[in-house]
């Protein structure tokens, strides 16, 4: 097989041998040879032999087998250049829907039916490998998607919906899925390990001058409201972007994403794998506050809106883009916590009622430039920003239980937090192509400054009950408590490529960061005047923390046309010095960090490839595990540090294993990782007579580990255009934890297989079936009798039909069964149904009315189990339930190029 003009020979063409009477497909190969190929068949008759390749014609040509001549030699065949093409007649084969380029897979949007003013969200729901579920959110290979671009840039920053439900799907060219790295990764192409799954959204060329929008307003019973509007103007490589919303209906658009950045108010220093450290929330606090997500506990109301703006400019050698969002969230709501602590020979049984009200305003903004120097060298600058205010208001009725039944303890607590907080992040990285091919330098700089300032009220009233159910002694708090924080982190690194051969190279790198970081905590009772001024020094720290981390690292990279390879190791050294103003105290630890790691993609063809990513992990003990800051405000629960911590470790290993086949439309994904844990650190609770615990932290010799595969095939059957999708989730964990200083081995296994069958009608609409049966393993050897096991179901079904007279119909059911188990003795049975009636006005469909009812039966019940360690929680919380809603959408649009039919 050769090139007409050029005899140049084609290797991985796509070659189909289909029935000359129905275009059926028989059998399919790729030439893995440029001299000759075999396409076995099993019987005689009239064939056509079609061959695909990409920038070439497609090839045809009829031929016929029968017992006299069982064989057919085509005897050299000749591949025409597209470009080549004048006024020859051209036969095409079925549009390739989809490519696999090594770590990428690319959707062809053109080869998918889409209704006029459809989102890019109805776009992604037909293609294979990809899910969307009711509230917009993105899985793909069985990852959430975190990230979307649009033209591999920002859009709004983080938030995947305000691209999916707003930008139209006509204007879509391709759309690109895969593990986004760093800068400084994509240019090295060492892999520094930090990824994230992401869609990037590559519109055409013809739909980049205009602008287009919606305007979105709703109305519902019980008060229920939406109110949205998204503005898009392109000019070229120039964009601009503004949205706004108002709602109380849950589909608030936003998922800022960056919490890591805020919470600071509990004090939790974390060393990173680079050996710095970062201040985070640990959870166990209100004084942290509200972190400003909503996940369907309580009733949400939001008012937020963006800007954004990005292009490119000075013949595309510079590059900016900037994005500014400002909003308010509130959530309020109730929740019921059942809580089974297990002891080693008995266990607690915990009932907390919860009122909760939280608020959260917060405005933050983000910038990067690029720009390229010349042709060899190129600058990236980033900057971020933010001031956010929270507040908390909660209050909780708590009782607990021995395991026969009487009264152990009850515990009314209120807690009301105010924090402000206030973050600021600016970086540099310096990329340099040298003159030898291959020698690459690299060289980063960032600067990031945090503070944080909160204020708690704290009261609560505990009272403990002896083995007859007679109160014995009680505890009361009132008390304020009043922190401020800051925290300062310089980071730089470098890095340089040193080409061995035109496959191989060599990059060596050293990483430094500087940690200076204070906080204080000071905790007041009230004195005989009721006034919050007598210090209860107990409770109360003022702490400087000084961190300083250096690593070095040598990784080797090997690369060809289908294979690539990076293996090599970095090694740390951390230095940690703790100083208490209060007692005048020096708290140091040095820890020495080595952590190899090996990364391999082969490309078996453009379809098809397979990774494995291998390394090792070190997890240092924060500062909490090693002295931490002693807070009360759950007196229940105290946390102790152990100065003796060390080091724990892991080896994770990930593979995964890609496939599709365009003219079957074939798809097959396989994803399976396992992490080993060494050393690890784990809890030790201390549950006393009245069930009031005391956690400390301690190293164990056991080994756990953890382990997932995630597996979907998804192809087209004969019958009626039809669709089958079957995955299988199954998972398993093995952790420690020690109670009462008695070891407990904690055992978890899940396998959840799914079956999905759908049809897109095109012009008529679309419908999918989904089963999902999940069968849960949980147990503790502490005491095995008791568990979280049981088998449970989703059953769903959706559906979108387009009516005569331009109406609309849409469907969403789905059933929920959780079992009951052994440590709770309550099931869980819910059906939702969401109902939508729609119709389309105007001559070109922009304006549509819809009615819709959400929860049509009523059942929405919040609900949800975990499990950790020796505690089996069961969470129920008020949520959105039913309203019916009319709403009124209006898409305008003035964009270059032809205009979409309907």
């Amino acid at each position: 097989m050769t090139d007409s003009a050029a005899g140049i020979k084609i290797t991985d063409a796509t070659i189909s041998v289909l029935t000359a009477k129905d275009s059926t497909l028989c059998k399919f190969i790729w030439n893995t040879s440029s001299h000759n190929f075999s396409v076995p068949l099993k019987e005689g008759g009239n064939y056509i032999l079609l061959i695909s390749y990409p920038g070439y014609a497609d090839y045809t040509a009829g031929f016929s087998l029968d017992s006299t001549k069982p064989v057919y030699d085509f005897r050299g065949i000749n591949m025409l250049l597209k470009s080549r093409l004048l006024t020859e007649v051209l036969i095409q084969g079925k549009k390739a829907e989809m490519k696999i380029k090594g770590d990428t897979t690319e959707y062809d949007a053109t080869a998918f039916h889409v209704e006029p003013n459809a989102k890019v969200e109805d776009l992604l729901r037909q293609f294979p490998g990809i899910e969307v579920d009711k509230d917009g959110k993105i899985t793909a290979q069985g990852k959430t998607v975190n990230k979307v671009l649009v033209d591999g840039e920002e859009f709004f920053g983080d938030d995947p919906t305000l691209v999916t439900k707003n930008i139209r799907a006509d204007m879509v060219d391709k759309v690109q899925l895969y593990d986004r790295t760093s800068d400084q990764a994509n240019f090295t192409g060492i892999d520094d390990g930090k990824k994230e799954k992401t869609l990037n959204i590559k519109l055409k060329e013809d739909k980049k001058n205009g602008y287009f929008g919606k305007v979105e307003a709703s109305a519902g019973t019980d008060k229920f409201y939406t109110g949205k509007m998204m503005f898009n103007a392109f000019k070229g490589k120039e964009r601009f972007s503004a949205f706004g919303i108002l709602d109380n209906t849950g589909h608030l658009g936003m998922d800022w994403g960056d919490n890591s950045k805020y919470g600071m108010s509990n004090f939790n220093f974390n060393f990173g794998d680079d050996g710095s450290i970062r201040i985070t929330g640990s959870g166990n606090d209100e004084l942290e506050s509200y972190n400003g997500e909503y996940y369907g506990e309580g009733l949400p109301t939001a008012r937020n809106g963006g800007l954004h703006y990005d292009n490119k400019f000075n013949n595309d050698k510079a590059t900016v883009n900037v994005n500014y969002r400002i909003g308010t969230l509130a959530v309020d709501g109730n929740k019921n916590v059942l809580t089974q602590n297990t002891l080693p020979s008995s266990y607690i049984n915990t009932n907390s009622n919860q009122a909760f009200h939280n608020y959260l305003f917060r405005q933050k903004g983000n910038g990067r430039f690029e720009y390229k120097l010349d042709t060899s060298s190129s600058l990236i600058v980033n900057a971020a920003g933010g001031i956010r205010h929270s507040s908390v208001d909660n209050e909780y009725s708590t009782t607990s239980l021995r395991q026969d039944s009487t009264l152990l303890n009850t515990n009314n607590r209120a807690i009301h937090s105010k924090t402000d907080e206030n973050t600021f992040d600016a970086g540099l990285l310096f990329n340099k192509t040298l003159k030898k091919k291959g020698r690459k330098f690299t060289m980063g700089i960032s600067e990031s400054h945090s503070s944080s300032t909160g204020n708690e009220l704290l009261k609560s009233d505990i009272n403990y009950y002896n083995t007859k159910g007679e109160q014995d002694s009680s505890v009361i708090n009132d008390q304020n408590r009043v922190q401020h924080s800051d925290n300062n982190t310089l980071t730089a690194n470098a890095t340089f490529n040193e080409p061995l051969s035109e496959k191989a190279s060599l990059s060596f790198s050293y990483d430094f960061v500087m940690t200076n970081a204070n906080s204080n905590l000071n905790t007041y009772k009230k004195s005989a005047d009721e006034k919050y001024n007598v210090l209860d020094s107990l409770y109360s720290n003022d702490f400087k923390i000084d961190n300083f981390s250096n690593q070095a690292g040598v990784m080797f990279l090997y690369k060809t046309a289908k294979f690539r390879f990076n293996g090599g190791t970095k090694v740390s050294n951390v230095s940690f010095e703790q100083l208490n103003h209060y007692d005048n105290t020096i708290f140091r630890r040095n820890f020495v960090n080595y952590n190899p790691q090996i990364n391999f993609t082969y490309n078996f063809s453009q379809s098809r490839s397979m990774s494995l990513y291998m390394n090792r992990r070190t997890q240092l003990p924060n500062v909490t595990q090693l002295q931490p800051v002693r807070i009360n405000t759950d007196p229940l629960n105290v946390h102790l540090g152990n100065p003796d911590l060390k080091p724990s470790y892991s080896e994770d290993i990930y593979w995964n294993y890609n496939s599709y086949k365009a003219i079957t439309e074939q798809y097959f994904y396989l994803n399976a990782n396992f992490s080993l844990r060494h050393n690890a650190i784990v809890s030790n609770a201390s549950t006393d007579s009245v069930g009031a615990s005391t956690y400390q932290y301690a190293n164990i010799n056991k080994d756990g580990y953890n382990g997932g595969i995630w597996a979907t095939y998804d192809f087209k059957l004969k019958w009626w255009g039809l669709h089958l999708s079957t995955s299988m989730n199954g998972n398993t964990n093995v952790s420690y934890n020690m109670v009462n200083s008695i070891l407990n081995k904690s055992t978890s296994y899940s396998i959840s297989p799914q079956f999905s069958l759908r049809k897109n009608g095109k012009k008529k609409g679309y419908a999918e079936l989904n089963f999902e049966p999940t069968y849960d393993i949980q147990k503790s050897s502490l005491l095995p009798n008791m568990n979280s096991n049981g088998l449970g179901y989703n059953i769903g079904g959706e559906t979108r039909v387009f009516l005569p007279a331009d109406f609309e119909f849409y469907s969403n059911v789905s059933f929920r069964y959780t079992p009951k188990t052994k440590s709770f003795n309550t099931d869980l049975k819910r059906t939702l149904w969401n109902m939508e009636i729609g119709r389309k006005f105007l001559k070109e469909k922009q304006l549509r009315v819809a009615m819709t009812v959400n929860d049509l039966l009523n059942q929405n019940t919040g609900f949800n189990r975990n499990v950790s360690g020796s505690l089996i929680t069961q969470n129920t919380y008020t949520t959105i339930k039913r309203y019916y809603t009319l709403t009124i959408t209006w898409d305008f649009n003035k964009m270059g190029g032809a205009k979409p039919k309907s």
